[in-house]
């Protein structure tokens, strides 16, 4: 990268600025001058291939996951992160932040929030010097394009994390809008969460826009960058989580419609055993992979020592009310899913590349996530279904199951009558939403799907601290203050108009 491009992007980590962002201070310092100048900008500074992930311990957070009997000591476990880290998240302790830094974490392993407006203020810088610079004009729409869906994907990340849910109260507070790489010493208040969505809504259409003046076969290249697929297929997840069912299907219809993806096929697993590298193009679903798998196996990879079992025995484990949505019929279970080996457990992650003989993730330059096609079909399934519980047309519900038949014929063997059940409008939903749990297990849905169907009552187990054998039940209840997560507190004292999160009790178990 070149020096003035990394200055520009040095610029960027900070919120708080007296001076105009990108305003040359010294001799070594340049704005962009031209497209190219912005484009290596955009990709370093916008795109989540090896920078930190969003949501490295949300899992932890959900229904998804769970912990075996911890044995031995606090230096039995082999992670960065630390027993009283996990136990914090896992029990919805309203101090997680306090526990993180107590265990030394960095703020780069949990803090979302800086994270993704680092990303937002590159693409913000992209957004006001576009017109400034030298270039292509298709080059120039290109980079608009993509600068608009990248804004809109981070933003709704955020909205996501510390805003209530849209379906619960979309007047509720939000994060900070700020649209601008230009800021003044001045604190920025948080927007409502209406206000978000619809500015996330706004950015996707504008790049839709930018998108469709393009020719077609500027639409979506295999080339690690987002497109008008991914454009499409958010639109479509964030009418999803607006309830507004039928715009949810009409934009996971575009996504289903395009020829450059197809579902996978089940004779494209690999043998049973090994696990297939999920999150690339080498997957015909994949519309964009991101993210690296680094930042997740700190938090869902946990080992302990157990010499009893021959070594190292995975702590984080995959819930057994997980494990039950999949019949033994349905091959997706020792393929989405990775085995403990030295136990009877499977690990809470899965879809990943592995190394090693203990099946860990590999952090080595490999993407942890994806927004692929299956998730257009479940979109789709689920707008379909609830048009058909709230009574829009029995054609509703046929294509809910079709959409479904379609899935399942690419890759179940043989569907298992358990799977399906039509029988009235609540069990078709119930139906949809058990195979999204299941096809999407471990990708960063679930927390969200939770979120907003309804923030339903949770228990957890912890198995004891120290080989402590008492197994404590710790509640998440319906509608819980935690399902919104508070704002980590060095952001908090970096912008005193922010008002924080109800924090929500700290949790005894019982």
């Amino acid at each position: 990268m070149s020096k003035r491009i990394l200055v520009i992007v040095s610029i960027l980590f900070t919120l708080v600025s007296c001076a105009d962002f990108l305003k040359p201070t010294s001799e070594n310092e340049f704005v962009p001058t031209t497209i190219q100048d912005l484009d290596e900008m955009l990709l370093y500074e916008t795109y989540a291939r090896t920078l930190t992930t969003t949501n490295p311990f949300f899992d932890l957070l959900t229904d998804d996951a769970a912990v075996v009997r911890f044995g031995g000591t606090e230096s039995n476990l082999l992670s960065s992160v630390r027993l009283a880290s996990i136990k914090a998240v896992f029990t919805w302790q309203p101090n997680i932040y306090r526990a993180f830094e107590e265990d030394h974490l960095y703020e780069s392993q949990y803090d979302a929030y800086s994270s993704c407006y680092s990303k937002i203020l590159g693409c913000n810088a992209v957004m006001d010097y576009i017109g400034t610079v030298e270039g292509k004009e298709e080059a120039r729409i290109m980079l608009t394009a993509e600068a608009l869906a990248l804004r809109a994907f981070w933003y709704f990340q955020l909205v996501n994390i510390y805003g209530q849910p849209y379906s619960y109260d979309p007047d509720a507070l939000g994060v900070p809008l700020h649209l601008h790489s230009k800021v003044s010493s001045a604190s920025i208040p948080r927007n409502t969460v209406k206000e978000v969505y619809d500015q996330v809504l706004k950015d996707l259409k504008a790049s839709e826009k930018e998108f469709l003046s393009l020719p077609a076969e500027k639409h979506w290249k295999p080339n690690l960058r987002v497109s008008l697929p991914f454009v499409h297929l958010m639109l479509s997840r964030v009418y999803l989580y607006m309830e507004d069912w039928q715009n949810a299907s009409l934009y996971a219809s575009k996504v289903i419609e395009n020829g450059n993806f197809s579902l996978i096929d089940k004779s494209g697993f690999p043998s049973a055993g090994t696990y297939m590298y999920f999150h690339y193009y080498n997957n015909p679903e994949v519309i964009w992979p991101f993210s690296n798998s680094a930042f997740f196996s700190e938090f869902m990879d946990p080992y302990m020592i157990d010499i009893s079992k021959g070594g190292k025995v995975s702590f984080v484990v995959a819930d057994a009310s997980l494990l039950n949505l999949f019949d033994d019929k349905d091959i997706r279970k020792t393929h989405y899913l990775v085995p403990d080996k030295r136990s009877t457990s499977f690990k809470a992650f899965g879809k990943l590349a592995l190394q090693g003989g203990d099946n860990s993730p590999d952090s080595n330059n490999k993407f942890a996530r994806s927004v692929r096609l299956s998730e257009a079909y479940l979109n789709k399934a689920e707008a379909e279904a609830m048009m058909f519980l709230e009574g829009m047309g029995e054609e509703h519900k046929t294509e809910a199951v079709n959409l479904l038949k379609t899935m399942w014929s690419k890759k179940i063997d043989e569907v298992p009558s358990s799977y399906l059940d039509d029988r009235t409008a609540a069990s078709l939903v119930k139906t949809v939403r058990n195979e999204r749990r299941r096809e999407l297990c471990f990708e960063d849905h679930r927390w969200f799907d939770l979120r907003r169907q309804g923030m339903p009552k949770i228990n957890h187990k912890w198995m004891g601290d120290h080989s402590d054998s008492q197994v404590t039940t710790y509640e998440l209840t319906k509608n819980d203050p935690m399902y919104t997560l508070q704002i980590p507190e060095n952001v908090m004292v970096r912008n005193d108009k922010l008002i924080q999160n109800p924090a929500g009790p700290i949790r005894v178990g019982q």
